[in-house]
């Protein structure tokens, strides 16, 4: 990743303004590692041998960071799992928001979660599912395989919900949860009601036009909206370690570069339309 930016940041930043957070985003990745953070030596008492070792950026955009945050979350994921069956789920926000994401993510997060979380939590507690309380652990994804923006929600919850009186444990008695149809239209219609209202109370202040958000909405409403379900059996850990490798790290590792050279930058990804084929790209 850093010859990447040494050989095409100059170039990128004569078209393109960096944010202050970029900035120092990059600033932390060209140092991690390098005499720039300081370090220490290391040697051996006995042949005199020594080794400069350098500090770490720990920015949680590097790809050489995180690893060991992102493995003591999963660690205490690990500690939270029960012992019942688990569910993983995704909730997509439509490419139509996408640019109301960019231009208020401190909104458009939120209101993700909030929608998310609320609609799981009603379906959990409907009395002809599963009368009660659910459990759930979210995780935001804002990136597709290509780096491509999109906007999604991870969720990994268990197969069932305790009582509201909080002394029996009522089992999940389908193999999907909730019908993913229902959820998705219950799903669509609080965060389309959320963003109303976020419109109405000026929260959306840097979208100028009543006509267009009015339009949006009305597009969006009209749309079927992406929720997967699916049960995770065996391999729930598995999907937790998936999981961690992307909450406190980056959406691309140094090992999916294929090539980088004056015509650009190539690199795998899988395309889970195609079966999981991994075609080398040039953005």
């Amino acid at each position: 990743m850093v010859d990447v930016l040494d050989r095409f940041l100059d170039s990128y930043k004569t078209s393109h303004r960096l944010s202050p957070q970029q900035a120092k985003v990059i600033n932390s990745i060209q140092s991690c590692r390098t005499p720039a953070l300081g370090g220490r030596v290391l040697a051996c008492a006995s042949c005199g041998y020594t080794r400069e070792s350098y500090h770490s950026c720990r920015n949680r955009h590097c790809p050489q960071c995180q690893k060991q945050a992102s493995d003591d979350w999963l660690a205490r994921r690990r500690k939270d799992l029960l012992p019942v069956p688990y569910f993983h789920l995704v909730f997509t926000l439509p490419h139509a928001l996408n640019g109301w994401v960019q231009l208020h993510p401190e909104v458009l997060y939120p209101l993700l979660f909030e929608a998310v979380s609320t609609t799981l939590k009603r379906f959990g507690r409907d009395p002809r599912r599963l009368d009660g309380d659910i459990g759930m652990t979210l995780v935001l994804h804002t990136w597709g395989q290509n780096l491509s923006q999109h906007v999604h929600l991870h969720g990994l919850v268990p197969g069932g919900a305790l009582s509201r009186e909080g002394d029996r444990w009522h089992p999940a008695r389908s193999n999907h949860l909730f019908p993913v149809k229902a959820l998705s239209r219950a799903y669509r219609g609080l965060m389309v009601s959320l963003l109303r209202r976020a419109w109405q109370s000026s929260l959306l202040f840097r979208l100028k036009s009543e006509t267009e958000v009015t339009a949006v909405l009305a597009t969006v409403m009209a749309q079927p909206w992406v929720v997967f379900a699916k049960p995770t059996q065996t391999h729930t850990e598995q999907v937790l370690a998936y999981l961690a490798r992307y909450t406190y790290r980056i959406a691309i590792s140094d090992r999916r570069l294929v090539s980088v050279d004056e015509q650009g930058v190539r690199f795998r990804w899988k395309d889970y339309r195609n079966k999981g084929n991994r075609p080398g790209i040039t953005p």
